[in-house]
């Protein structure tokens, strides 16, 4: 049996936006989204286990899709439209801006790491003898 849990947060993508066409527009795209993760990832290792900044803004995401999930079952009224543009932008905020720009972060911190490490063993190699 299909459950319509499934698709309630991109249904309060669609509705967050007044404009019909552009909401469906923004709902498709939330769902491709979804499929362009891959790409938007930039990191050099690809599991989160090791990377902290990844895993705060991946439960951020997780719970920010269940706040939409609730706002997409809600009636259109007041509060809940404001609550659902401000959790789509969050939403498309995550792929294009903070993925990507965690990513860059991690990356750098990983090599600053890796620099300092061989400096140590350069100046312990050096110091044996």
């Amino acid at each position: 049996m299909y459950n319509n849990l499934d698709l309630l947060p991109f249904y309060a993508i669609l509705r967050s936006i007044p404009n019909k066409l552009l909401g469906v527009i923004a709902m498709l795209s939330a769902i491709l989204m979804l499929l362009v993760m891959p790409y938007t990832d930039l990191s050099r290792s690809r599991g989160i286990q090791f990377r902290p900044l990844s895993k705060i803004a991946f439960y951020v995401f997780i719970a920010n899709f269940f706040i939409l999930m609730v706002l997409g079952a809600k009636h259109v009224e007041s509060p809940y439209i404001e609550f659902g543009q401000i959790s789509t932008v969050i939403y498309f905020s995550h792929f294009l801006i903070i993925v990507p720009l965690i990513s860059l972060i991690e990356n750098s911190l990983m090599e600053l790491s890796v620099h300092s490490t061989d400096k140590l063993i350069k100046i312990a190699g050096s110091n044996s003898l």
